[in-house]
């Protein structure tokens, strides 16, 4: 079954770029009027373990990170659709509003007057322009991906090189367009629909910092989850989210060891209802596309035909 991975939803008052609650209403009545089932990730995991079969045609839907437009835009939809989701909450930016280095760079790019920089992706300094919404776009993504090989320490030193070269002045708790959900409203919030489960503290790539520091980001957030919500899922998210790259083998044991039941990667994949076929600690999810045909595709399993024909 497909398991589904949603961000940021769209805000034009405050620049964000996301879903829209259109096009997430659109996919819910999909669902609904085609005889699908939308399960929750605590469903899944629990049907895994036991083998209990799931309604056919299941589908399920997370959230990531916990910011404030997810739960204006989304969670009211899901609510109304009776369609269970999950929101992973990065649990420093409820109790700090704290904001990590990735999104401190796209506020860089997004607000600088700057239109060209001399910046190494990688391949040695060259001039880069980014003048218009899609170059910069596309140059946040590209950095990105590159200061994720690196240690949060080194990522978070490129963003205050960055602040410097592209004159923005960095707020130190997350501004506007990046306010987090307050642990307030995620008990407001909290039903029958709407779960909330734990991705680290602070947001940062596990596989780069120490042992220490890993558990303390993922027992932490963990632990603020049940001082601050009624019934947290036992479930957790990386971010980022790449095995092998973002996590591995060590985050999967401390996961393990604090008695959480499951835990989720970014890859994407189906989730198979049977243990032999998964690892529970890394089970696999879709990126919730934008276009209703490749969304029809992934819950119609033509997209899981297509994987099989091409590794034959």
């Amino acid at each position: 079954m497909p398991v589904f991975l949603l961000h940021r939803f769209a805000d034009e008052s405050r620049g964000i770029q996301g879903h829209s609650q259109a096009h997430l209403e659109t996919a819910l009545t999909f669902l609904k009027t085609n005889g699908y089932t939308v399960v929750s990730v605590r469903q899944v995991v629990e049907a895994v373990i036991s083998g209990d079969p799931l309604p056919p045609r299941a589908v399920a839907f997370t959230l990531d990170d916990g910011f404030y437009d997810q739960a204006k835009t989304a969670l009211p939809v899901f609510e109304n659709y009776q369609a269970p989701v999950t929101l992973f909450l990065a649990t420093d930016m409820q109790d700090q509003r704290y904001w990590s280095w990735d999104y401190k760079i796209e506020y860089l790019f997004k607000h600088t007057l700057q239109k060209r920089l001399e910046i190494d992706l990688g391949d040695g300094a060259k001039e880069i322009s980014f003048a218009t919404a899609g170059d910069k776009r596309l140059l946040v993504r590209n950095l990105r991906n590159l200061h994720k090989r690196s240690t949060n320490q080194a990522a978070e030193v490129a963003v205050e090189y960055f602040a410097e070269r592209l004159e923005v002045n960095l707020p130190k708790e997350a501004p506007d367009e990046y306010q987090p959900i307050t642990w307030e409203q995620a008990r407001s919030l909290e039903s029958r629909y709407v779960e909330f489960g734990p991705h680290t503290q602070r947001h940062p790539i596990l596989a780069q910092i120490s042992d220490e520091q890993a558990r303390n980001e993922i027992l932490g957030s963990w632990q603020a989850l049940k001082v601050n919500i009624a019934n947290p899922v036992p479930i957790f998210c990386y971010p980022s989210g790449r095995e092998g790259v973002d996590f591995g083998a060590r985050e999967q044991e401390i996961v393990k060891q604090a008695g959480l039941i499951g835990a989720l990667s970014a890859d994407p994949g189906y989730v198979h209802l049977t243990q032999a076929n998964n690892n529970l600690y890394a089970l696999k999810r879709f990126s919730f596309p934008n276009d209703m045909t490749q969304f029809k595709q992934y819950c119609s399993w033509l997209e899981y035909a297509k994987e099989k024909m091409s590794r034959r």
